[in-house]
């Protein structure tokens, strides 16, 4: 797949492929029901959620009803968290990465967090800029 959208819905529709795909990401999601969700600031806000429910992992666009856990950045900071060349950590401590919800059920459970990374590679190289 080539020619994504960075945030558009076929961009997330291309998460959710991944991401179902990944057997990795469904067996960590065994015995697990979390629900992480990605906010950019943008105007108009982008939003997007993961949801693994026993086993199950699905990628959809907009809100979640009720994240366990969430991300909010900046447009340029999200991109940059996206494409690999920000280490979330870093941006955390300088204050570009807010986090609600409970991220300590992220900490419990770093197999996902790892996956959720493999499913953002899988469609990194097709990813072009929302202003191309």
């Amino acid at each position: 797949v080539a020619g994504l959208v960075y945030l558009s819905d076929a961009w997330v529709a291309a998460l959710d492929e991944v991401a179902t795909g990944h057997r990795g990401l469904q067996a960590a999601a065994v015995g697990t029901t979390l629900v992480v969700e990605y906010r950019v600031a943008s105007d108009p806000p982008a939003l997007w959620h993961i949801t693994l429910n026993q086993g199950e992992v699905r990628v959809k666009a907009g809100p979640a009803d009720k994240p366990s856990a969430w991300f909010e950045a900046q447009p340029a900071t999200a991109r940059a968290l996206f494409d690999g060349s920000l280490d979330p950590l870093r941006a955390v401590i300088e204050g570009d990465l807010s986090i609600g919800g409970d991220p300590r059920r992220l900490l419990d459970h770093r197999e996902i967090l790892d996956g959720i990374g493999d499913v953002f590679a899988g469609v990194r190289a097709a990813t072009i800029p929302a202003d191309s």
